[in-house]
């Protein structure tokens, strides 16, 4: 009988073909790995030179944006990619000559093509050289953006290009593209550009029976609602440069969404839509603006300089300007050399030689500071006390005239006003000659902290009202500023308030006319949009 061959011995024929199969599976794993880190660090280099380039070009554009500006942005964008792949250039000034050539109508689009095309329109055709080929594209503005609303923004610059990736292998097999592409957006918030509001709040009460002038444009994030059965009326009138002023409104509206806004709000409905074009003061139980806008370029027209993402509409049921979403509390410049007192003091302790030193002002009960000395100029700090009503400073027109004064209300402090009909305190800002944004341009300023209040009173009869007369930017964004019968505010600069509540009757009404000089400029921004 012949011996039986091992099982073993008939499969050992098989182990060298699956052994050079499994090596070249292994080797090709290292392939298609190879192939996917130096696709990521295509990607990744390729990202951080259009981003570098997007934020050189941004940087370049103002406050208000014109051809010239968009073209030397387009430019300094391109002359940064170049930096990193040398495509061959002839001159000096070629950069800004690309650019003019792909410049016109408020738009610039310059595309390079150095060895492809994708299709695109080249502006200029090159050689890529020892790079791998790719397409690029500058847009001032953006015409491609995810975000709708970045497209044709004058303030934003969209970097885009391809890049074959030079992977081999995951080309073979066919899991990878042969292309990596990146996309930048910058924005860029031109530096010394003031609030342009004259009167910005949350909330606008005013239940007076005179006619209300804003100089200037005014926001409000939810309603503004002048009393219907009496003779109230708010405008926003012409601002100190002679230009319209707009009503500008958060979102959503009444006419905007459903429940919990549907009986809140402007509303063509109701009885206060917003009138335009119209001459100020308005009439009874109006809200008015002399501006007239037809269409959202319109509204965004007569807001420069707002940084903000909201999309800026014209909402033609309220005939009024929308932002959505609403406005977020602006970032301005903050106090120059905001001074650090070592030790508070507590009412007349504060007194030097006669006068009341700029100094921490701090009361356990009752007033921190009541304004019956002169008051040397300079920052008075007040903390909030244990007060009926919030009165942490007082006046009452004993000092007729504040200059060189600010006070810094801190943790929910309070300052009342009560003044005789006919009577009249006027004050101006601290000015420490520093020259920064901040610097001579508040006349009440709050930390943000709680709600801070404004409370201005009448005391005694009278037929006429009593007048705190300012020249500079009150700001208390989570405060409130209240006026009651008899008693009124005119203000030149800027009024931003959680609440504004003018009940002024039959007297005179509150007044603010924006001047730009005297309102504090917001803080410059460039950054990353996509």
């Amino acid at each position: 009988m012949k011996p039986r061959r091992s099982g073993r011995r008939r499969e050992r024929g098989q182990v060298l073909p699956m052994l050079a199969g499994f090596v070249l599976l292994i080797l090709a794993a290292m392939a298609v790995s190879t192939d996917l880190s130096v696709n990521t660090h295509y990607k990744r280099q390729l990202q951080n030179i259009t981003d570098g380039a997007a934020l050189a070009g941004a940087k370049l554009l103002p406050a208000s944006p014109a051809l010239n500006d968009l073209e030397s942005a387009t430019a300094a964008s391109l002359s940064v990619v170049h930096n990193a792949f040398h495509w061959s250039v002839t001159g000096s000034g070629w950069a800004q000559s690309l650019a003019t050539s792909g410049c016109a109508s408020a738009q610039c689009t310059v595309t390079v093509c150095a060895g492809i095309s994708d299709g695109a329109t080249c502006t200029a055709t090159v050689s890529p050289g020892n790079a791998s080929p790719f397409v690029l594209t500058v847009n001032a503005p953006p015409l491609t953006a995810a975000v709708a609303h970045y497209n044709g923004d004058a303030h934003r610059l969209e970097v885009v290009m391809h890049q074959q990736s030079g992977v081999f292998f995951a080309r073979i097999f066919g899991t990878q593209p042969d292309q990596e592409g990146a996309q930048s957006i910058a924005y860029h918030f031109a530096p010394a550009q003031p609030l342009p509001f004259a009167l910005v709040s949350r909330t606008v009460i005013q239940s007076g029976n005179q006619g209300e002038t804003i100089g200037g444009n005014i926001y409000t994030d939810r309603y503004l609602s002048p009393q219907s059965n009496g003779h109230a009326g708010i405008c926003a009138g012409l601002d100190s440069n002679g230009h319209p002023g707009y009503v500008y409104l958060g979102y959503p509206q009444q006419d905007d969404a459903s429940p919990p806004y549907a009986a809140d709000g402007q509303s063509s409905s109701r009885a206060d839509p917003v009138v335009s074009g119209a001459t100020c003061p308005a009439a009874g139980g109006q809200v008015a603006m002399t501006g007239r806008p037809v269409g959202a370029a319109d509204c965004i027209a007569g807001l420069p300089g707002v940084l903000t993402d909201s999309t800026v509409t014209y909402d033609a049921p309220d005939d009024a300007c929308e932002m959505n979403p609403s406005m977020p509390l602006p970032v301005v410049a903050a106090l120059p050399n905001l001074p650090v007192y070592p030790v508070p003091v507590c009412g007349v302790l504060g007194l030097v030689l006669g006068s009341y030193a700029p100094n921490e002002y701090r009361c356990p009960v009752g007033p921190a500071l009541v304004v019956d000395h002169q008051l040397a100029p300079g920052v008075y700090e007040v903390d909030a006390g244990l007060n009926t009503g919030g009165c942490d400073v007082t006046m009452d027109g004993t000092v007729a005239s504040l200059t060189g004064v600010t006070f810094y209300l801190k943790g929910g402090a309070g300052l009342c006003i009560t003044l005789p009909s006919g009577s009249k305190i006027t004050q101006t800002p601290f000015n420490a000659g520093t020259g920064d944004p901040g610097d001579g341009r508040y006349i009440a300023v709050s930390d943000n902290v709680a709600a801070p209040s404004i409370l201005l009173n009448s005391s005694g009869g009278g037929s006429s009202s009593g007048i705190w007369n300012v020249s500079g930017t009150i700001w208390l964004p989570t405060g409130s500023l209240t006026m009651s019968n008899k008693a009124a505010i005119e203000a030149v600069g800027q009024v931003v308030v959680g609440t504004w509540n003018d009940q002024g009757g039959y007297h005179q009404n509150a007044a603010v006319s924006y001047n730009s000089t005297l309102a504090p400029q917001e803080t410059e921004v460039l950054q990353l949009s996509e």
